[in-house]
């Protein structure tokens, strides 16, 4: 069954994870980024590998939101990547390096807009 994913705020996303891997949730399942136009909405998931229940959360976000990959380390290589094609910086992400790239381009490649 697919459910859509629980609209939060941006200000909460790192809080919200936080508080589902207390509760069980410690795995990681995937980050997905999604161009709006003007705004650019940011998507996980994550699962309790024992239950197999899961949380799938998205944010709208203006340029930046705050990074999970302290609380899920797994996180960091699709937070490096949305950083890179979608010009999303997340903030606390230790190793922002480019995955494909040299230098992160400007624009981002998978913007549908010029900035």
């Amino acid at each position: 069954m697919t459910t859509s994913p629980m609209r939060i705020e941006s200000d909460g996303w790192a809080a919200t994870f936080s508080d589902l891997s207390s509760k069980g949730l410690t795995w990681f399942d995937f980050l997905a980024v999604i161009d709006r136009g003007s705004q650019t909405e940011v998507v996980a998931r994550v699962v309790n590998s024992q239950t197999n229940e899961s949380a799938c959360y998205s944010t709208m976000i203006d340029g930046s939101v705050e990074s999970i990959s302290t609380i899920y380390p797994g996180a960091t290589w699709y937070e490096r990547e949305a950083q890179e094609m979608f010009g999303v910086k997340f903030i606390g992400l230790a190793d922002s390096r480019p995955l494909l790239y040299r230098e992160v381009p400007t624009p981002s490649p998978m913007r549908k807009a010029v900035q």
